[in-house]
């Protein structure tokens, strides 16, 4: 054996820890290596990226494999230079603890954020890219479904603002598609992190405890508006359409979508709409246009499901965070010596060991029994023949299509491979099929109970059930969502759900007058739970003119949502007309 091939050997059969000096920028520590371990060389020791998807100014964007839990998520990794600047670190984990802590079906999830080796974020990996490729790549929505995804991204910020929130960073770039085209709102929290440096003057202050920041209403309505110039370049191409007034005639050619996005860019805050305002005003105006096509013929357009994903090189996956693949494993020249001989030795031990080894699997060979074709068979199957052959039998349990509970799915060995007497048979059994992601079920916000029950029968599931609850942006007789308890993720097919059906809103309590008895505060006390003012005036000897007297309905009265109610607005007291005198009197004067 020449002296290169040996030291193949050795390398090859040995599990060497070597000490490399690191060339990230930001850790001049000493790692100590071992290729052989599975974490090595994988992003904050867990994830293992396995795709570069895409680079803004802020973040890059990686397709990787969660080594504890097997699943395949998004990476975003943040900039170094943006990570560096002043207070971000502790912006950042203040708007990541409160982005993880929002659960809704069209907000991103947020499974893991942390701060080293540099701030990043993990979320669910959504195949269908984002909006901005589908603009980039000179795609357009129809008006039909530039409403529809619109509605979804508008009830996504009436959770977000109800939590104190805002986004701050609304873009085509952050409306992500899962593979079924269901639109999602990305980059909650990091987004407003980074506006947080951009824009010093809304920098909100965390406190010692780490409590996360609450957001203003103008800085909500900034939300609106952000969606509402996303809807229009999703729709026209150019986001400029909306904000230009001097070519009307463009915007309008939207119909009713083109009205509502006037109104949600009015240049004064507190004329636009809330993000509650807004998704019922895409509600309200849906009949008016066709039903929208579905949205997967376009992503599946910009994504076709046979598009092979391009492999993240390694300067490209750890050019941020460490150094490369081939410089993690590269051993320095000092080292190789300080090994040889114990390397030699035991090469030649593994290489000796391996011949016996091969010599006794090919004498016991003749001895194993086969294992049978189980696939497609009943689980009793597998334990007949493990009993008959003296193997110990180890079932798991998966889910997988087009299988039926207790069908075997495959086995370890395979048909046709030897098995000793003692060894472990594996089988897969199957507990029927995949379960269902609540979260592809939420296509049901707004259809009437029919069309809501056609679509889940259409999906595998019947409607068992009805409840009624107040909602105050969909009709009365309008489906809201399902109605499950919220520990529940999936569901299994054919299963009976319930529907959460809308009364409308729920009535109001008359509030009580404001401090002061000014007409302004009174009429605003009550616009602003949704109740309709209208002022009449009488007299009064107690109460300044002027001055609210009270609201009819009282105060604490309960009254439907967008009802009258009475401000009753003194005039002061009521003037007597001065007494005339008799005409006895007056014949007398004369």
């Amino acid at each position: 054996m020449t002296g290169g091939l040996f030291t193949d050997v050795l390398l090859a059969g040995l599990t060497v820890a070597v000490r490399i000096d690191s060339h990230c920028s930001d850790h001049g520590t000493v790692t100590e290596v071992n290729p052989r371990q599975e974490t090595d060389g994988a992003f904050g020791g867990r994830y293992r990226l396995l795709e570069f998807v895409g680079e803004g100014s802020h973040a890059r964007v990686y397709l990787a494999e969660d080594l504890t839990l097997r699943r395949q998520v998004a990476l975003k990794i943040v900039r170094v230079d943006v990570a560096e600047r002043e207070g971000f670190a502790e912006v950042f984990a203040a708007e990541m603890r409160a982005a993880a802590a929002l659960s809704h079906p069209r907000v991103l999830p947020v499974y893991e954020w942390g701060l080293e080796p540099q701030p990043y974020v993990v979320t669910e990996h959504l195949a269908g890219g984002s909006l901005g490729i589908l603009i980039k790549q000179g795609h357009r929505l129809t008006v039909s479904q530039g409403l529809m995804v619109g509605l979804e991204a508008a009830r996504a910020l009436m959770d977000i603002h109800r939590s104190g929130r805002a986004h701050l960073g609304l873009t085509p770039a952050a409306i992500l598609f899962d593979s079924s085209a269901r639109p999602y709102i990305s980059d909650l929290g990091l987004a407003a992190a980074i506006a947080s440096l951009d824009k010093p003057a809304t920098v909100h202050e965390v406190d010692t405890l780490g409590a996360s920041p609450s957001y203003t209403l103008v800085e909500q309505s900034q939300d609106v508006y952000d969606l509402a110039v996303v809807l229009c370049e999703a729709v026209t191409g150019n986001s400029q359409v909306i904000l230009d007034s001097s070519d009307p005639l463009k915007l309008a050619a939207l119909g009713p979508l083109g009205t509502l996005l006037e109104n949600a860019t009015a240049a004064d805050p507190v004329a636009r709409f809330t993000a509650e305002g807004f998704a019922s005003e895409l509600l309200r105006a849906a009949p008016m246009l066709p039903r929208p096509d579905p949205l997967s013929r376009v992503v599946d357009q910009v994504h076709p499901a046979d598009t092979k994903p391009r492999v993240a090189s390694d300067a490209e996956t750890f050019d941020q965070t460490g150094p490369t693949v081939a410089e993690r494993y590269a051993v320095p020249l000092d080292d190789v010596p300080r090994w040889r001989w114990p390397g030699l030795v035991l090469a030649s031990l593994l290489v000796i060991g391996g011949a016996f080894g091969g010599i006794w699997v090919w004498l016991s060979a003749g001895s194993a029994a086969t294992v049978p074709e189980l696939k497609g068979l009943d689980q009793t199957a597998a334990v007949a023949a493990a009993s008959e052959s003296g193997w110990t039998l180890n079932q798991i349990l998966v889910r997988n299509p087009d299988t039926v509970r207790g069908e075997i799915v495959n086995s370890e060995p395979a048909a046709g491979e030897p098995l000793s007497e003692g060894e472990a048979l594996v089988v897969f059994v199957s507990l029927g099929e995949p379960l269902v992601q609540v979260s592809q079920l939420n296509n049901l916000y707004g259809l009437t109970t029919q069309d809501a029950v056609t679509e889940l029968a259409e999906a595998g599931f019947t409607v068992a059930s009805e409840a009624l609850v107040n909602d105050p942006v969909v009709p009365a007789g309008n489906v809201i969502g399902l109605a499950l308890d919220e520990t529940v993720y999936e569901l299994e097919l054919g299963s009976e759900v319930g529907l959460l059906v809308s009364q409308g809103p729920a009535d109001q309590q008359v509030p009580q007058v404001p401090l002061g008895a000014v007409l302004q505060d009174a009429t605003r006390a009550l616009t602003a739970i949704g109740l309709s003012p209208r002022v009449v005036a009488e007299f009064s000897d107690d109460v300044a003119e002027g001055a609210v007297i009270g609201f009819s309905p009282a105060s604490g009265a309960s009254v439907p949502a967008g009802s009258t109610v009475r401000v009753r607005i003194s005039q002061g007291p009521m003037l007597l007309p001065a007494p005339q005198e008799s005409d006895e009197a007056e014949s007398q004067t004369q």
